[in-house]
């Protein structure tokens, strides 16, 4: 059961947490203690009354401090719960031995130089057997202070100072002073100990929970080693079955899935070392049943009959508000420990069932294996604990706690030796008015984006598109219905769509099938580069891969809730598809792509030169540089985090260069991590990505920027960049001589960038003018019809003095420039 909090309630757990972790550090210097503690005051009553007689001594308060050690010699027999306890005696029964008896005694002998030496002592002890200064403060201020109202009530006397007893407190505060160094100082070596330990359980536990995903990975290359067909060099084709072509995808797809899986593992991790918060920020609302079904069929399994010793109860589903990459987290982990243990449990199975309730609805988690210790189940949510696993390291049921926390409930476990372990994930009940509040949202976002789209809804289920229209019609969009791929086929060559929301499995024509004759242009140009959105009830370790490589940009599970599918379509929308390149910035675009990891420079460097791009690569910030220097490129793609020159400090170089084309280039930062994008932002970085994104996503942000470049704008494509045919005979000369005079020409201009930029920047009109009258001139001669107009166009507002859209008419003058130049002979 999950209990309500209330401030009082929780200032009573923190301080039960308190002192349940500083039990820890306590624990040896009580049990040390036990070989003083006990005799310490009695021995010393001795010693003061027989051997040294005092003016005053206490045999009640001598003998009650040894008596109250008592407890504390049975410390180690106390159940586990009782460690915050056991922590608070302790310092109650240091409080009464050190400040209140030591005090006490010597106001009672009228402050002599012996009594005052050994409050001194007590100071010094007490500072270092208490580490937090805020509760040593507060003990000692009422340990002296119950000691003084003992003194005023046995004698009925207040304390007089003489000038003897302050020149004897003079020590005292210097005393003081060394106790709180030596205290600190050995706090700090504790921290960093501790902080070492952290450090070193983490880096553990990466390598640990990479094991799951890494593991998925080798069993899905093996398995797609043995589908492929015998290698012939002297066979140009080779056939494969259906069966195991359909293998071989789901294999991809599970192999994808287990790399997002360890890159997601790996930035939690991460976060734990650099103490990141878990912030709502990427929380949404979704539903139980279709998250964990997910979670189920995404995990890697070693095999199916592990997949068939989990049982799934969806009959009490509901919504929850939680990050789907946490939530998968806690859940894989669960699986994880209990799979763990069924090595030696043949017949063990595990249930996983939702149940609602009134505040918290629950998902309940039982596996029927070895079950847990009664003395071990207080400690499974303690960081660092670990039981019967060699390579564990005791973090990750802390962080899932951690995580559930941070939803706003709970976790905890109930377990029988030999019988049992049931783990119960507790979530906040989500109220009507917050789902509703979040739809609102999620269609006030998505509208303007959406206001006036045409979408094309797929599907031979009439339900299902009813359903689709009426979770659409708010984004005020036009929506066509294709009952089979056929129809789909045959809107998509009359239409022209935004978006195509596809169903996978279909009769006649499935969706598969459809999305790749529509990518071949088979609909027409258009539809070639329409994103498509795969919509199918077949989990994403089957449909993943294929519908990907379909053509599909998005696979969304079927059904979905209204928020689910507007999101997927928005990002879909927003995204794109790489496909829509166009040729002509392709074709003649150059790419700087810097790395100083060798093999992510090759692959990126495929990826992109698959689409066409030219592609020149640089190990570091400085060679890239130096390259930037001596040859043109339409945009650079950086690393962030490189030796010698990084990212960060070559994007400053560019955007503060003299170069005018230079200060302007287009940039795209990599990284990976997610906290480098602010940075990356503030200097000067165009687009940021994450490495380990979908390639996709950086395909989008290459094809916005050279769209949108001042120096990749498209000129009118109907308009050849020039015609000699009709020069020999409008100018008397052979087509020969037509060619030299066209290469002079180029000559000449070929260092006018530099010069017209820098005019541009001086405001040189005049000689602005004067070169685009030559350039008008000359560009008639050759039948250069984009050359000449927009010759003319800057020559005009030179002329006119209108200088506001100066720097883009020389920016199209020189792109047109730089198409007639690649004219080969």
């Amino acid at each position: 059961m999950v209990f309500k909090h209330t401030p009082i309630s929780n200032l009573l757990k923190k301080s039960f947490d308190f002192f349940r972790k500083d039990y820890e550090r306590n624990e040896f210097t009580i049990d040390i203690s036990r070989y003083v503690g006990f005799w310490a005051h009695p021995l010393y009553y001795l010693i003061w009354t027989a051997i040294l007689p005092q003016p005053y001594e206490s045999p009640l308060l001598r003998f009650a401090s040894a008596i109250t050690f008592i407890p504390l010699f049975f410390y180690k027999s106390y159940p586990s719960s009782f460690k915050p306890w056991i922590n608070l005696y302790w310092y109650l029964w240091l409080t009464l031995t050190l400040p209140i008896v030591f005090t006490f005694l010597t106001l009672m002998n009228n402050l002599s130089g012996m009594w005052l030496v050994c409050e001194t002592m007590m100071i010094l002890v007490f500072i270092i057997f208490v580490p937090n200064y805020f509760l040593m403060t507060f003990l000692m201020v009422f340990g002296i202070s119950v000691a003084y109202a003992g003194f005023v009530f046995s004698t009925g006397t207040h304390l007089v100072l003489t000038t003897e007893v302050i020149e004897y407190m003079l020590p005292i505060p210097m005393a003081i002073l060394l106790a709180l160094l030596f205290s600190y100082t050995t706090k700090r070596g504790a921290m960093a100990q501790e902080k070492n330990r952290a450090l070193q359980s983490l880096a553990g536990s990466i390598a640990h929970e990479m094991r799951n995903p890494l593991g998925q990975i080798r069993h899905c290359l093996t398995s797609i080693k043995k589908l492929l067909p015998p290698f012939h060099t002297e066979q140009l084709t080779q056939s494969i079955k259906k069966a195991s072509l359909n293998r071989l995808y789901q294999n991809v797809a599970h192999g994808q899935m287990a790399v997002k899986r360890g890159i997601q593992v790996i930035d939690m991790v991460l976060g734990e070392i650099r103490e990141k918060p878990i912030t709502t920020d990427s929380y949404t609302y979704l539903s139980a049943s279709r998250i964990t079904r997910k979670a189920l069929d995404e995990y890697g399994y070693d095999s199916d009959s592990e997949r068939n010793r989990i049982h799934f109860d969806t009959r009490e589903s509901f919504i929850f508000h939680i990050d789907e990459t946490l939530f998968l987290f806690v859940l894989f982990n669960l699986l994880k420990n209990a799979l763990y243990y069924f090595r030696n449990h043949a017949d063990s199975k595990i249930q996983i069932r939702l149940k609602t309730g009134t505040e918290y609805n629950y998902l309940l988690f039982r596996d029927t294996g070895p079950g847990i210790a009664k003395e071990d189940l207080p400690h499974i949510f303690d960081s660092f604990h670990t039981k019967g696993k060699q390579e564990g390291t005791g973090l990750g049921l802390a962080y899932c706690k951690r995580i559930m926390k941070a939803f706003g409930g709970n976790i905890t476990c109930d377990s029988e030796k030999g019988k049992y372990t049931e783990f119960t994930l507790a979530f906040p009940v989500v109220s009507n008015n917050d789902l509703a509040r979040h739809n609102n949202d999620v269609i006030a976002n998505a509208l303007p984006d959406f206001r006036g789209k045409r979408l094309l809804i797929v599907d031979d289920e009439p339900l299902y598109r009813m359903t689709l229209k009426k979770y659409l019609l708010p984004l005020e969009v036009a929506l066509d219905e294709a009952a089979n791929g056929f129809e789909a086929m045959v809107y998509a060559a009359e239409n022209r769509y935004d978006l195509i929301i596809m169903d996978l499995n279909m009769p006649q024509m499935n969706g598969y099938e459809t999305a790749e004759r529509l990518r071949c242009g088979e609909a027409g140009a258009e539809a070639v580069t329409t994103p498509i959105i795969a919509h199918s009830t077949e989990p994403a370790y089957i449909a993943g891969a294929m519908s990907e490589k379909a053509g599909m940009q998005a696979l969304l599970a079927k059904p979905c809730s209204q928020a689910e599918l507007i999101n997927a379509l928005h990002e879909a929308l927003m995204t794109g598809t790489h496909k829509s390149l166009k040729n002509n910035l392709i074709e003649s675009s150059r790419v700087l792509l810097v790395d100083d990891s060798a093999l992510n420079r090759k692959l990126l460097a495929m990826n992109l030169t698959d689409t066409g791009l030219k592609v020149a690569l640089a190990e570091n910030g400085a060679e890239g540089w130096n390259m930037l220097q001596t040859l043109e490129f339409d945009l650079l793609i950086t690393d962030i985090r490189m030796p010698e020159m990084d990212g960060l400090e070559l994007t400053r170089l560019l955007r503060t260069s003299k170069n005018h084309r230079l200060r302007r280039l287009p940039i795209i930062g990599l990284s990976g991590a997610e906290e480098e994008k602010e940075t990356a932002k503030a200097v000067g970085m165009d687009e940021f990505r994450l490495k380990t994104e979908n390639p996709d996503l950086l395909l989008a942000s290459i094809e916005k920027l050279l769209s949108s470049s001042p120096f990749k704008q498209p000129i009118d494509c109907t308009l050849p960049p020039f015609n000699l045919a009709p020069s020999p005979e409008s100018m008397g000369l052979s087509a020969a001589d037509i060619e030299d005079l066209f290469k002079t020409f180029l000559d000449e201009f070929q260092d006018i960038e530099t010069s017209m930029y820098k005019a541009l920047a001086e405001q040189n009109i005049e000689y602005l003018r004067a070169q685009a009258h030559k350039l008008k001139g000359n560009a008639a001669l050759f039948g250069a019809e984009p050359l000449r107009q927009t010759a003319e166009t800057l020559e005009e507002s030179c002329r006119s003095n209108q200088t506001d859209e100066l720097e883009k008419q020389v920016t199209d003058l020189l792109i047109a420039l730089s198409a007639l130049s690649k004219h080969a002979f």
